[in-house]
């Protein structure tokens, strides 16, 4: 069982602050796997201070500096792309084939976002206005827990692709991933405070990062609820917010659809990672007059996602010993 009683801060890991304690539970079989000690607002307020302070230096830099980041970035994840997708399926259950495309597309982020860096003018001009883009400051990080792997790589290439300093708070649940990926980008070597990792309640670390005066942006991945709370309370200090809100969308069947093409493209979607995405169309909207003729598609499709270890590249949906005993 591991224990993970830091966080990442200023370059280094530093024990918490925050006494809270929370479990670590892998969803096959309830066995708790992990303890994780939550941070507070002081353990927030010193990465925020780190960030601010690293700020002052990497913010200045030219874009060529930041592609050296991030090429640093995407060398020290490449080196743990199967320790990620292992932490993945044991901690949140994610089935083997989506969590290493999960993972894989994280690492490409580094190097999506330095090519991204070679194509996007930072100075544009027009008649007698120039117009110059700048990062904005420290960013806060706030990430969801059923592509955490994902949703922090995506953020932070971003971020340092723009000159921002960063402090995340993945998803207390997604605590083991998160530490195997701050492992890994440990070893790029980065400036100290340029990115920090708090783990920690959303309620205690992620309301720390939407109040305080001197983060300038919140990139949010989450609930409705939630994103509501925060562009309310980061209009107090005037925070860039991007929210990115979770909803699942009905898959539509039209009239002249070809079942047997449409149909395990819908069930492909509707079971996209054990149905955990955001991306999952979860409804299936049909013509009434072919409603039959789409059950029977459906009877005959089910056939192919076989349920059963998430770690088995065979299966498409995981199970748990706890479900198949209620």
């Amino acid at each position: 069982m591991k224990t993970l009683t830091t966080h990442y801060i200023d370059g280094a890991f530093v024990e918490s602050h925050g006494r809270e304690v929370m479990d670590v539970i892998r969803p096959t079989n309830g066995e708790v796997i992990g303890r994780v000690t939550l941070g507070d607002k002081e353990d927030t307020r010193q990465a925020i201070a780190a960030a601010k302070r690293a700020f002052t230096t990497f913010g200045r830099m030219a874009k060529q500096e930041h592609a050296r980041t991030l090429r640093g970035l995407h060398k020290a994840a490449s080196a743990r792309i199967d320790e990620m997708t292992a932490a993945m399926i044991e901690e949140y259950g994610g089935v083997a084939q989506f969590s290493r495309l999960i993972v894989q597309s994280g690492v490409n982020a580094f190097a999506a976002a330095e090519q991204a860096l070679e194509k996007i003018p930072w100075t544009r001009s027009w008649d007698k206005t120039t117009v110059t883009m700048e990062p904005v400051g420290v960013a806060g990080l706030i990430t969801a827990w059923n592509a955490n792997a994902l949703f922090m790589r995506l953020k932070l290439a971003s971020a340092v692709a723009a000159g921002c300093t960063v402090v995340i708070k993945p998803s207390e649940m997604s605590s083991l991933q998160a530490r195997v990926l701050v492992e890994a980008l440990h070893e790029a070597d980065l400036p100290k405070g340029v990115w920090n990792v708090v783990a920690g309640l959303g309620t205690v670390v992620g309301a720390e990062l939407v109040r305080n005066p001197h983060v300038a942006k919140i990139s949010f991945t989450g609930s409705v609820a939630v994103g509501e709370a925060i562009m309310r309370d980061g209009a107090a200090t005037m925070k860039r917010v991007t929210l990115e809100l979770g909803g699942k969308s009905p898959t539509v069947l039209l009239d002249d659809a070809a079942l047997d093409k449409a149909i395990p493209s819908a069930l492909i979607m509707a079971f996209l990672n054990s149905g955990q995405a955001c991306a999952a169309g979860t409804r299936l909207l049909v013509p009434k007059r072919r409603l039959d003729e789409v059950k029977q598609s459906i009877r005959e499709g089910m056939r192919a996602f076989t349920v059963g270890d998430p770690a088995d590249p065979k299966d498409r949906c995981g199970t748990n010993d706890v479900a198949k005993t209620i």
